[in-house]
C-alpha cells in the first residue's frame, strides 16, 4: 500500500428503497465491471462482531465493500488531480489535491455510503482544515480535473458512478437532508512535526474550519474530543468529524508509517464506517415514521421489526479488547450522540403499545356487540316460546272444571316467571348496548 503524508475520507450517505433488495445490489455491483468486491479483514474487532457483518458458513453478510476500478475508461475522469477554488477576502484562491480511490459500502439495511479518498498536495494542517471545509459541502463546492474547464461536485461524481448499475431502486443521496445543505463526514489522517501542543491545528481540523474562523479555546470540550494514547498518535473528533494526527519523529517511525497508516486505511476507516452507518440508519428510521394518528399498526409493526433486527446485527457496545480501538469507538459513538438517537427512535414504540390497546379494546367491543346480539335473538325466541306456552295454557283454561285448581294455580305463576325472566333479559340487553 502506497503511503501518504496525508489522507482524508468525504462520505456520502444514501439509502435504496427496501432492505429485501439488498442481494440484487450486491449482484450488481459483482457483476459489474466498474467496481471490484473486497474482502475485508477485520482484525481487531470481536469475532461476533465480524461474524454478524461479513458471510461466515451458510449466513449471507449484512455489509459488503467495493472499489472503483481506477482501470475503466468511464470511471478514470473521476480519479487523479483536482483543484478547487474559493474566495479569501475577495482573492481568488485555489487548491490541489488528488482523489485516490472511491469506495462503496452497502449494508442490508439498504443504506450505503460512498467514500472519497483524497490527499491534499500541501500537508500543512491549516491548509487542509480549510480545504476540507469547502469540500465537505458536497453538493455545492465545484471541482475541476486538472486540463478540465468543466466543474463538478463530489455528489455528482457519487450519482454518476452507480447510474449504470442494473438496479431498480433509486439511489437517494442524504435522504435525511434538504437539498443544498448535504454535508460530508470527514475522516483524515496527517503527519506532522514534533511539537508540545496541537491544540490549534486539531480546533481546525476535527471540525473542518476554515481560517475564517477564530481560535477559541474550550477546555471542556478539548477534554472530550481530544485524546492520545500513545506520543505518536493523537486523535481530535467531533460530530462532522475525526482526525488523527501521527508524529513519526517522535517514535519508531517505520511503525507510523507502514502498520499504522495501512490500519488507518483499513481498521480504523472500516469502525468510522460502522459508526456512520447506525448514525445513517437512525436518520432514516426518524424519516420514514409519521406523526402521531399518520401511523397505523401494520406500519408501526414493521418498523418494531426493522428496528429490532437492526440493533441485533448492527448496534454494538464493545467491538474489541484493543483499547485504541474500544477507547475510539465510545468516543466517537458520543460525539455522535447515538444514544440520544436511539431514545428517540424507540419513541414510537409507544404509539404502538397505546394503538394495540385501542384495536384490542375495538376488537372487544367488537366481540360484545355480537355477543349481545345473539342474546337479544335467544330472548326473542324465548320468549315467542313463552308465547307459544301461553296459547296452550289459555286452552286448558277452557277445562278449569276438570283439572285440579293447585295444578292451574302452579301453570299460571310458571308461565308468569318465564315471560318476566324473559322480559327483564331482553330490557337489560337493550339498555347495556346503549351505553
Amino acid at each position: 500500500m502506497e503511503h501518504f503524508t496525508n489522507t482524508s475520507y468525504f462520505f456520502i450517505p444514501f439509502s435504496c428503497g427496501d432492505p429485501d433488495n439488498y442481494r440484487e445490489l450486491i449482484n450488481a455491483l459483482e457483476c459489474s465491471n466498474d467496481w471490484i468486491k473486497v474482502n475485508e479483514n477485520i482484525k481487531y474487532m470481536l469475532k461476533y462482531v465480524a461474524d454478524k457483518i461479513h458471510e461466515t458458513g451458510n449466513k449471507p453478510s449484512r455489509c459488503c465493500h467495493f472499489i472503483l476500478n481506477n482501470n475503466s475508461r468511464k470511471i478514470s475522469q473521476y480519479i487523479g488531480q483536482f483543484k478547487c477554488y474559493y474566495n479569501d477576502n475577495e482573492i481568488k484562491k485555489e487548491f490541489k489535491f488528488n482523489i485516490l480511490e472511491i469506495h462503496l459500502y452497502y449494508f442490508s439495511t439498504s443504506v450505503g455510503i460512498i467514500a472519497f479518498k483524497v490527499h491534499f498536495n500541501d500537508n500543512d494542517p491549516f491548509v487542509i482544515a480549510n480545504a476540507q471545509y469547502y469540500l465537505k459541502k458536497v453538493s455545492r463546492q465545484n471541482i475541476y480535473k486538472n486540463g478540465s474547464d468543466e466543474s463538478i461536485t463530489f455528489l455528482d461524481i457519487s450519482k454518476k458512478i452507480v447510474e449504470d448499475l442494473h438496479f431498480s431502486q433509486d439511489f437517494d443521496f442524504f435522504f435525511y437532508s434538504f437539498p443544498s445543505n448535504e454535508r460530508a463526514n470527514v475522516l483524515s489522517y496527517l503527519e506532522v512535526e514534533p511539537k508540545d501542543d496541537y491544540r490549534k491545528e486539531l480546533y481546525y481540523l476535527r471540525r473542518c474550519y476554515s481560517n475564517g474562523f477564530s481560535y477559541i479555546r474550550n477546555p471542556s470540550q478539548e477534554k472530550n474530543e481530544i485524546f492520545s494514547l500513545t506520543k505518536n498518535i493523537t486523535w481530535g473528533i467531533s460530530s462532522e468529524a475525526a482526525v488523527c494526527l501521527s508524529c513519526p519523529q517522535h517514535n519508531n517511525p517505520e511503525f507510523s508509517k507502514n502498520t499504522f497508516y495501512s490500519n488507518f486505511t483499513s481498521q480504523y476507516l472500516f469502525m468510522y464506517i460502522l459508526l456512520l452507518h447506525q448514525k445513517y440508519v437512525l436518520y432514516l428510521f426518524l424519516t420514514q415514521i409519521g406523526i402521531g394518528e399518520n401511523n397505523d399498526l401494520n406500519k408501526l409493526e414493521k418498523y418494531k421489526s426493522n428496528l429490532y433486527e437492526f440493533e441485533t446485527d448492527f448496534v454494538f457496545s464493545c467491538v474489541t479488547e484493543v483499547p485504541q480501538y474500544q477507547i475510539l469507538y465510545e468516543k466517537l459513538s458520543a460525539s455522535f450522540e447515538l444514544e440520544k438517537m436511539y431514545t428517540d427512535v424507540h419513541e414510537p414504540l409507544i404509539s404502538l403499545a397505546e394503538i394495540r390497546k385501542k384495536a384490542d379494546e375495538e376488537e372487544g367491543k367488537r366481540r360484545d356487540d355480537k355477543l349481545n346480539f345473539a342474546l337479544i335473538l335467544f330472548s326473542v325466541l324465548t320468549l315467542f316460546s313463552a308465547l307459544t306456552d301461553s296459547v296452550s295454557f289459555a286452552e286448558n283454561i277452557q277445562n278449569l272444571s276438570t283439572c285440579n285448581k293447585t295444578m292451574q294455580i302452579l301453570q299460571i305463576v310458571f308461565f308468569a316467571f318465564i315471560g318476566l325472566v324473559s322480559l327483564t333479559t331482553f330490557l337489560l340487553i337493550i339498555k347495556s348496548k346503549k351505553k
